[in-house]
């Protein structure tokens, strides 16, 4: 394997900093991490400690691209959704979106998930399709969430997404596996990677974490094959559409809507239109990354939010947090709280208060179908018309090693010149 930059990558990199530059100027941040506003301590010392991280980031990925650590590969196709940055992409309702579109052609579908929120060590068989067996806090709300979402999906949870599957195999015999948060998990094989991006702020501040959102600098979204700009809105995100694909002009480039499409009231849990919660007095509550986007969303429905609390993400709550969550709605003169269908999963789907709740459910939908090349390779891996490959896709792009100031921004040179 070659182990130099591959042709363009330098300029790659640089457009990729140009491209960052301008969301800058459109006005897109990290709104949910107040220590990068400019002049903060903590601004300084997040942006020191991002180096290192960077550093680290890009290292572990070089070690697995050039195949100094192993990479193992499952019996049937692996389809990975990602992200590049620490959430709010609504990647939870696209691997429900892309697994109902498997299961609509004929496909056995299991998905591989971290379980992350859970208590259970090990693999867990958290759904077989037909039952589930488990509920938080023993496994994590994302995957029960997709568990229950989703009749006749396998959901399995565990650490190493290599052994999760190969049990999943063991037991169902899937024909293709959905990888959830699988663009770092290089570890195993993917067949199809597929990477997130939100459409208003694609990648956040353009600094890696703990600066900024960045998992991994935006310059290695050249590893994914197909990059998707969610919560897209025509009028309002053509530029940035425009502007992903210049950036990346070798990538399919989709668009996703996320939207609210049904409120349930517990502890009834009947189902509501959405034209219900007009002009509601209720206090919303959540645990998420971004959690201004479900607040901007309630603010879009015309719902009359009297207060509103957050946490932080995968955050669990305690009877004495719902006590004081109940107590400080009602001193705002609301008559029932609000929270997401990921927060009520979070709750093991159970509500004691004295007030009452509303659970607003969301949808994921492509814009436009995976091309028909892509579908023709995954459905040939499951039929062995193709062989498996010896290693992942970016085992034939070595990584960009390149320090930079910004990480995401101004390079400053290639690592050895």
């Amino acid at each position: 394997m070659n182990g130099s930059l591959p042709s363009g990558a330098w300029e790659t990199e640089k457009s990729v900093a140009s491209l960052i530059n301008h969301f800058r100027g459109l006005g897109g941040g990290f709104e949910g991490r107040a220590a990068c506003n400019p002049g903060t301590p903590l601004k300084i010392i997040f942006s020191l400690l991002s180096r290192p991280y960077a550093l680290g980031a890009r290292g572990r990925r070089a070690l697995y691209q050039w195949g100094w650590l192993q990479v193992k590969c499952l019996p049937a196709p692996v389809v990975s959704v990602g992200n590049l940055t620490v959430g709010g992409t609504g990647k939870t309702p696209l691997v429900a979106c892309l697994a109902r579109m498997f299961q609509e052609q004929g496909k056995k579908v299991a998905v591989l998930s971290r379980g992350y929120g859970g208590r259970a060590k090990g693999v867990t068989c958290l759904s077989d399709g037909r039952e589930i067996y488990h509920q938080p806090p023993e496994v994590g709300e994302e995957a029960f969430w997709l568990a229950r979402t989703l009749p006749g999906v396998m959901v399995y949870t565990a650490p190493s997404r290599y052994e999760a599957g190969m049990v999943a195999w063991r037991q169902q015999r899937p024909d293709i596996f959905l990888l959830d948060d699988g663009f770092q998990h290089f570890q195993l094989h993917r067949d199809l990677d597929l990477v997130l991006l939100d459409a208003e702020a694609p990648f956040g501040n353009g600094l890696l974490l703990p600066a900024g959102p960045l998992r991994e600098p935006a310059a290695t979204l050249a590893a994914a094959q197909v990059l998707i700009l969610t919560r897209f809105a025509p009028e309002r995100h053509r530029p940035v559409l425009e502007a992903i694909k210049k950036a990346w002009p070798d990538k399919t480039v989709l668009t996703a809507a996320i939207a609210p499409t049904t409120a349930r009231r517990f502890p009834a849990g009947e189902a509501h239109p959405l034209e219900a919660l007009g002009g509601l007095p209720l206090f919303a509550f959540a645990g998420l990354a971004r959690p201004q986007v479900f607040a901007q969303t309630l603010a879009q429905m015309g719902v009359g939010l009297k207060g509103q609390h957050y946490f932080p993400d995968h955050y669990d709550y305690t009877p004495t947090d719902l006590q004081a969550l109940i107590r400080e709605a009602q001193s705002q003169g609301a008559t029932a709280l609000i929270t997401t269908s990921k927060d009520w999963a979070r709750l093991g789907e159970r509500w004691p208060g004295e007030l009452p709740l509303w659970v607003l459910e969301v949808e994921a939908k492509l814009l436009q179908p995976l091309p028909d090349s892509i579908m023709d390779h995954l459905l040939a891996r499951s039929t062995g018309e193709t062989p498996v490959p010896p290693a992942f896709p970016l085992s034939r792009q070595p990584p960009l090693l390149t320090p930079s100031r910004g990480l995401g921004g101004e390079f400053e040179g290639r690592a050895g010149e």
